[in-house]
């Protein structure tokens, strides 16, 4: 299921979008969405791989205590 995000963007920004939008046959909606999900994942996996660098404790914690779980 999909979710609304509320997003502001500056006038430049969001002239540009728009130009992106109609020179390519999308929705101004549909390059955002397409931008965030390429941001996210590739913030995700090098958070991922920072975490599989870190040392862990005796009890196999990394340091933050915070483990990504890899969704496959």
């Amino acid at each position: 299921m999909k979710e609304i995000i509320k997003l502001r963007l500056d006038p430049e920004t969001r002239e540009k979008l728009d130009l992106l939008a109609e020179a390519s046959g999308n929705s101004s909606a549909t390059l955002v969405a397409e931008a965030v999900r390429r941001f996210v994942e590739l913030e995700f996996a090098t958070l991922a791989a920072e975490q599989a660098d870190q040392p862990e404790d005796a009890k196999g914690r990394t340091t933050p205590p915070v483990r990504l779980k890899l969704i496959v």
